[in-house]
């Protein structure tokens, strides 16, 4: 028995000795992807901010532009200039306003929070009536930090 029970462990040690370089190289490759996706996305992020400055510019010269294609309809160069400014002021009003509906109407994850409140109500049912001390299943109450406000 005693040389079957050695086999036996070392088989054991054997797969938790593979097991453990299993998950090691899975966090390598994972760390590995993370790090070719961070540069990748560095990279992107760079081009997009390039793309968004150049738009930016192109704007402002065809709001100048505007103004000056007013002035050549024949309104003087102040009023050419104003009406281009009345007119972003203008939009910059119903962005603002239609931001400000549409952020009155965000509110907390409910899905969420519902969530956590049947897992939790789950998690307490299940609460041994007549265990030893000590032996629960349910874990240590959360700290304060770690509770979600009620809906």
């Amino acid at each position: 028995m005693a040389k079957q029970d050695s086999g036996v462990a070392s088989l054991v040690n054997a797969v938790l000795t593979d097991g453990q370089t299993l998950v090691k190289q899975q966090i390598e490759l994972a760390k590995s992807e993370i790090q070719y996706s961070a540069k990748q996305a560095a990279a992107t992020s760079g081009m997009l901010v390039g793309a968004g400055v150049l738009a930016f510019l192109a704007f402002v010269f065809a709001l100048v532009a505007a103004a000056y294609g007013l002035i050549q309809a024949g309104l003087p160069p102040w009023a050419g200039f104003l009406v281009v400014a009345g007119v972003l002021l203008l939009v910059g009003i119903v962005l603002g306003l239609l931001g400000r509906s549409r952020a009155k109407r965000v509110g907390p994850p409910q899905r969420a929070i519902t969530q956590v409140q049947e897992t939790k109500a789950a998690l307490t049912s299940r609460v041994p009536t007549g265990g030893s001390a000590g032996t629960s299943l349910v874990p240590a109450a959360p700290s304060g930090a770690d509770v979600l406000p009620a809906p």
